[in-house]
């Protein structure tokens, strides 16, 4: 059963927080199939881009649109988009079992997710024996499984190891070939460089830069191997350069 769907469109938002603002006129279109990635120090903005998507935290400012349509309570985008906080913890008392007994709209692709997770050893066990790296695979499986048409990830991908990254990031690419439309924040400049179609970079609460890694590799005149985390500190550079004094 593919996800097709309009885009996830968020334009134009500003977030105030304790009198500051601290996301300003940020817009991020996700597409169908697509995955974008969202980099950026600490702080910048990352993780409240996403909260504001969800209807988490108000907006001072902008929309969010799904398939055209301007959306603005927790129910509404719930129906088209799927997330996984940072932080996200599953109930420690639940057995992993009785958590995959509810496949959500796609039995099959439940069962991918669970072979592909690794899950299936998993399944006598309660959620507060795992370790870090099962209670995310538990955690993506159950985001996974509900088959939005959009899916927020915020920071997925750090409790795993090198040879573990691997295995999800396919999975990640697998899910937008089904159709879904992935935004996912990343604090390691490998990973995203791994994960992306697109990238965002935030700083200070403002996008700095948006494309594939080849074009922002072009626009600071870095060659074509030049890894992503050469490419965000040339453009922090040139934000910092065209400051204000």
């Amino acid at each position: 059963m593919a996800i097709v769907e309009g885009a996830l469109e968020l334009q134009e938002i500003s977030v105030d927080r304790g009198g500051a603002r601290v996301l300003d006129g940020v817009s991020v279109r996700v597409s169908p199939g697509e995955i974008v990635a969202v980099i950026g120090p600490n702080g910048a903005g990352k993780s409240t881009l996403l909260e504001a998507a969800i209807a988490v935290v108000p907006l001072a400012h902008g929309r969010v649109l799904v398939n055209g349509r301007a959306t603005r309570s927790l129910a509404e985008r719930a129906r088209a988009i799927g997330f996984l906080a940072a932080e996200a913890e599953p109930a420690g008392e639940v057995r992993v079992g009785r958590l995959l007994e509810e496949p959500g709209p796609d039995p099959a692709w439940a069962r991918e997710l669970e072979a592909r997770l690794r899950l299936g050893p998993l399944r006598s066990a309660r959620a507060a024996t795992l370790s870090r790296g099962e209670r995310r695979r538990l955690l993506l499986y159950e985001a996974l499984a509900r088959a939005r048409p959009f899916l927020l990830l915020d920071e997925p991908t750090g409790v795993f190891d090198p040879l573990q990254l691997v295995d999800v990031v396919a999975l990640f690419r697998a899910v937008a070939d089904r159709g879904t439309g992935l935004l996912v924040t990343v604090h390691q400049m490998s990973d995203a460089e791994a994960l992306r179609s697109r990238i965002v970079i935030l700083n200070r609460g403002r996008s700095i830069a948006e494309g594939p890694l080849e074009a922002l590799r072009e626009r600071v005149g870095l060659g074509a191997g030049a890894p992503l985390h050469d490419v965000f500190v040339a453009l922090l550079r040139e934000e910092k350069a065209h400051a204000p004094a």
